[in-house]
C-alpha cells in the first residue's frame, strides 16, 4: 500500500479541529489509513465509486452478532444492509409507497404539529431547542405516520430513539437489553398493527407500504414490519439529531439566517446545505468483495474502506467555497444520506419535516438568538447536540 497517513477515526485530532484536520489529510492526497491497514476515502470522486456496491458493499464492522440474535436478524433485514436482487426489489416497493402525494400529504401535519409546539413555548421567549421542538415534533409525526392517533402511538417515540442504537449495542454491547426490548415491542406493535386493520387502508404512509405491488409482488409481514420501523427511524432520528444542527449553523452564521428570513422558500436549501455543512453520519464502511487493486492501491475481500462523510462533503474539487455555508450555493451532492442503491429510504420524508419546521420557525419569529454555549453529547462534540438554548421573539 502507499505511504499514505495514518489516522484513527477517534482522533483527538478530530475534535480539536475536525476540517482543519481534514484538510491537513487532504494535502496529502485522497485518502488515508487506519493502523490496522483498512483505507480512508476522503475525496467525493472515491466516495461515488465506493457508494456504488459494485466492488464493494456496505457493511457494519466489529458487529458480535451473538450479543442479541434478533438485533442481528433485525439489521440484516434492513435495506441499508440488503444488496443484490433483494436490495433491487424492496426498494422498488418502498419507493412504490412513498410516493410524492404521500410525503406531500405529510406537509400539513408538519406544519400543524410544528405551529403548536412553538405556540407551547414560554412567553419569555427562552426555549431548549433541543427538548422543546427537536425531540418532540418527529415523535408526535409517527402517529399520523402509522394512521393512528397520538395518545395511541405514545410508546412509539422512545421504542425508535431506544431501539435505534441496534448497532451500537452489538458493537460495544452497551444496553443490550433495552435496546432488544425496544425492538421486540416495536415490531409486535407493528404486527397486531397490521393484524387489527384486517385488510382496510388509510391515508397513512404504514398503509401504503401494506399495499404497495409491483409486477403482483408485494411484501411479506416480516418485511412490512422492518421496513416500516426503519422508514420511521430515519424519519424521526435524522429529524431529532440533524434540525438544531442546521439552526446552530444559521445562527451561528447571521447573514444565511438573514437570506432566509427575506425568502423563506429557501429552507428546503438551507436543510440540504445544512447537512452537506454539519452532517450526522461520520465514517461508513464498506466491505471489498474481491482482491483487486484501486488505484494502485492493492485490497483484499473483506477488507473495509471507510467513506469519511465530512471529509466528501466538502471536497474543493466539486464546490466553490466548500467551508462556507451558503444555503443559495447550488446544490451539491452530499453523502449525508449515503448515496447510490443505499440512500436514505427515509431521505425525502427527513427532508420535507426539516424544511417545513424551518419555514414554521422563522414565520413565527422576528428574531431568533443564541442564549447560551451549545451542549454536545459527549463522545460526539462538533457532530450531536444535547443542548441548544435560544432566545426567540
Amino acid at each position: 500500500m502507499p505511504d499514505l497517513p495514518v489516522i484513527e477515526l477517534n482522533d483527538a485530532r478530530f475534535k480539536q479541529n475536525k476540517y482543519g484536520f481534514i484538510e491537513e489529510l487532504r494535502a496529502q492526497g485522497p485518502f488515508a489509513k487506519l493502523s490496522n491497514g483498512s483505507l480512508v476515502v476522503l475525496n467525493q470522486e472515491d466516495a461515488v465509486e465506493v457508494f456504488r456496491c459494485a466492488e464493494f458493499r456496505f457493511a457494519f464492522d466489529n458487529i458480535d452478532k451473538t450479543r442479541s440474535p434478533y438485533l442481528a436478524k433485525a439489521i440484516e433485514h434492513e435495506l441499508l444492509n440488503m444488496h443484490g436482487d433483494q436490495h433491487a426489489r424492496l426498494s422498488r416497493l418502498v419507493k412504490m409507497a412513498l410516493r410524492d402525494r404521500v410525503i406531500e400529504g405529510m406537509r400539513e401535519t408538519v406544519t400543524q404539529i410544528s405551529d403548536e409546539l412553538i405556540g407551547a413555548f414560554r412567553q419569555d421567549g427562552k426555549i431548549e431547542f433541543c427538548s422543546q421542538f427537536a425531540d418532540p415534533l418527529p415523535a408526535r409525526i409517527l402517529g399520523p405516520m402509522f394512521g393512528v392517533p397520538y395518545e395511541n402511538a405514545q410508546g412509539l417515540n422512545d421504542w425508535i430513539r431506544i431501539g435505534g442504537r441496534k448497532l451500537d449495542s452489538l458493537q460495544t454491547g452497551t444496553g443490550i437489553e433495552k435496546v432488544e426490548e425496544a425492538n421486540r415491542q416495536m415490531h409486535g406493535y407493528l404486527r397486531d398493527l397490521l393484524a387489527s386493520r384486517d385488510g382496510k387502508i388509510g391515508d397513512d404512509l404504514f398503509s401504503e407500504l401494506m399495499v404497495a405491488e409491483v409486477d403482483g409482488d408485494r411484501m411479506s409481514e416480516d418485511e412490512l414490519v422492518y421496513l416500516s420501523t426503519e422508514l420511521a427511524a430515519a424519519g424521526v432520528d435524522t429529524t431529532r439529531t440533524q434540525l438544531p444542527l442546521i439552526l446552530l449553523a444559521l445562527l451561528n452564521h447571521p447573514e444565511e439566517m438573514a437570506k432566509l428570513r427575506a425568502d423563506p422558500s429557501l429552507c428546503l436549501r438551507a436543510v440540504d446545505e445544512g447537512m452537506r455543512f454539519a452532517p450526522l453520519p461520520w465514517a461508513m464502511p464498506h466491505a471489498v468483495l474481491r482482491d483487486f487493486d484501486y488505484k494502485s492501491i492493492p485490497l483484499k475481500e473483506g477488507d473495509l474502506v471507510y467513506v469519511l462523510v465530512p471529509s466528501a462533503n466538502r471536497d474543493p474539487a466539486c464546490m466553490p467555497d466548500p467551508q462556507k455555508f451558503d444555503i443559495t450555493r447550488p446544490r451539491v451532492r452530499n453523502f449525508s444520506f449515503g448515496a447510490g442503491m443505499h440512500s436514505c429510504p427515509g431521505a425525502q420524508l427527513a427532508r420535507l419535516e426539516m424544511s417545513v419546521a424551518l419555514e414554521r420557525l422563522i414565520k413565527r419569529s422576528s428574531n431568533i438568538a443564541l442564549s447560551g454555549a451549545p451542549v454536545w453529547e459527549k463522545g460526539h462534540e462538533d457532530r450531536g447536540l444535547k443542548s441548544l438554548e435560544i432566545h426567540m421573539t
